[in-house]
């Protein structure tokens, strides 16, 4: 089997430009770098998990949902400690 990446996606690349916004940011604002890395694991998490094929629901539930949760807490924690 060959699971790929659609590089055309635009939600995922969205996601992909805000963890790497969120990386660079980290350096000048801590909080805005975690905001935006946790906004950026939702969304690909989110995607991820209506895209699942068929047979994987379980394993994709387990692994992107955890993704979803962290990232959701990530930006509490940022906007919180606000």
């Amino acid at each position: 089997m060959i699971i790929s990446i659609p590089l055309s996606s635009l939600p995922l690349l969205l996601a992909a430009a805000l963890i790497a916004l969120g990386f660079i940011s980290y350096v000048f604002s801590a909080r805005m770098g975690v905001l935006c890395i946790g906004a950026g694991s939702v969304i690909m998490g989110a995607v991820v998990l209506t895209q699942l094929p068929k047979g994987f629901e379980l394993q994709g539930i387990v692994l992107f949902g955890i993704t979803v949760v962290v990232g959701l807490w990530m930006m509490f924690v940022a906007v919180k400690n606000g």
